[in-house]
């Protein structure tokens, strides 16, 4: 089973609250559009749970749109986790990929 990026689960959480809302409200990606003041396109982006491109300003319009809102806690990584991201550390094949775990740890670590 692939495991899931944290940026995935976020976006997926909220994605789906966001399509809750739409279909308790009878409300179409073609009215959220006119709701937010931009185009379905942009909407149905905004509700594809793989795009982890979208601006949180984006998530959080389309949110608003349909009476929700957000809100975000950091949390520091457990030491299990952390163990996982040292262990991976470990043996990276690239020292771009080691510098990106580096500050994942740090992150971590330090919980910000």
């Amino acid at each position: 089973m692939r495991s899931t990026t944290p940026d995935i689960n976020f976006k997926r959480s909220l994605t789906a609250s966001i399509r809750q809302r739409m279909k308790e409200d009878n409300l179409s990606i073609a009215a959220l559009a006119e709701r937010m003041g931009t185009a379905r396109t942009a909407v149905r982006r905004i509700l594809d749970a793989r795009n982890t491109s979208i601006t949180f300003r984006s998530m959080s319009r389309a949110a608003q749109a349909v009476g929700l809102k957000i809100k975000l806690v950091a949390e520091p990584m457990s030491p299990e986790e952390l163990g996982a991201l040292a262990h991976r550390l470990a043996g990276p094949k690239k020292p771009a990929e080691a510098d990106r775990l580096v500050a994942k740890i740090t992150e971590g670590f330090y919980g910000s």
